[in-house]
């Protein structure tokens, strides 16, 4: 996992990392979306260099706005409905504008370091809906909202679709399904050089570019793309234009729709395009020079530490896509 992380190569076959000062430390949080900071925190050994692979008993010093704040193992309970076996965690809700910091050490490993800042949550905005036909009809869901010039970050939205069925015993089946839809570009090609709307499969606490298709995808739009005026992203949902809408049955069933709008720090942002690149051209590079498209923000390691922050709009009905 972490070869795929930070570099792709022109052969399959596995490769050696030449760590200049012995073993490495990876790290990957994103915090700002669960009920407290995961961290994924793992030895980095040398595959050829067996002799050299020291026991890994990390100590961790994580502060919050200055303030230590306790780091456990989690060892296998579940935690916010997921579980986080073998991750370390710390009890703290994440909020706008923390500054957190983390160092991590182990005997026989360099030290490494890194900082973040929560983002500001997603500004005011205005959800619209619309058809658009492209050779066939397609149901566009859209968020226009006013982009600040002094702030450096990039944006993102997932559909959040809930169906519950209630059945007379009494049992409630719950369907959940969190997607980005695909965006309408110039001469309707979903991937515009801008990476304006790239998919990147994220659930709260880790990227894989290899699983779940696209369930968990959040997309992303970089700021610069607006430069502090009028911004508008926008989606085409899976669902139809009754669909989309709450819609409650007699007998208590629900199906309802809402956006998870999210506020990405750069570094989240660049990590997130730099794992993307190396998933999309993995194939295309087979057999040629190596693709480097590798980031980091961790001081003596790999990996990232990366705040980004979401909000939930209200469950979508004709009257909230009037009146927002």
């Amino acid at each position: 996992m972490l070869a795929a992380s930070l570099l792709v190569f022109s052969c399959t076959k596995p490769f050696d990392f030449e760590f200049e000062d012995g073993p490495a430390i990876f790290l990957e949080s994103f915090p700002g979306v669960e009920d407290m900071v995961v961290f994924n925190i793992k030895p980095a050994y040398s595959y050829s260099n067996t002799a050299v692979r020291p026991d890994f008993n990390p100590e961790i010093i994580f502060k919050v706005n200055g303030k230590e704040v306790p780091v456990v193992l989690n060892t296998g309970f579940c935690m916010s409905e997921k579980y986080f076996e073998d991750m370390f965690v710390a009890d703290y809700k994440p909020l706008p504008g923390d500054e957190m910091t983390i160092e991590v050490s182990s005997e026989g490993f360099r030290s490494i370091s890194a900082r973040t800042v929560i983002p500001a949550p997603f500004p005011e905005r205005k959800v619209g809906y619309k058809t658009e036909k492209h050779g066939e009809e397609y149901n566009v869901i859209s968020v226009s909202f006013q982009d600040d010039a002094e702030t450096d970050c990039a944006y993102g939205m997932q559909i959040y679709e809930e169906n519950i069925t209630r059945y007379d015993d009494g049992i409630e089946d719950i369907f959940v399904r969190k997607y980005a839809g695909y965006q309408i570009a110039d001469d309707f090609e979903f991937a515009p050089a801008s990476f304006d709307g790239f998919q990147l499969p994220f659930d709260g606490w880790h990227i894989d570019n290899y699983v779940n298709g696209m369930y968990n995808n959040l997309a992303g739009w970089d700021d610069d793309s607006f430069n502090g005026g009028d911004a508008k992203l926008e989606m085409v949902s899976l669902t139809s234009y009754e669909g989309l809408f709450e819609w409650v049955g007699k007998n208590g069933n629900v199906s309802h729709n809402k956006l998870i709008l999210y506020t990405m720090s750069e570094e989240f942002y660049n990590y997130a395009v730099s794992n993307r690149l190396i998933y999309e051209n993995a194939g295309f590079f087979a057999g040629l020079a190596p693709s480097n498209f590798c980031y980091t923000n961790i001081e003596g390691g790999y990996g990232a530490f990366a705040g980004i922050y979401c909000v939930d709009t209200e469950w979508i009905t004709k009257e909230f896509i009037e009146n927002n």
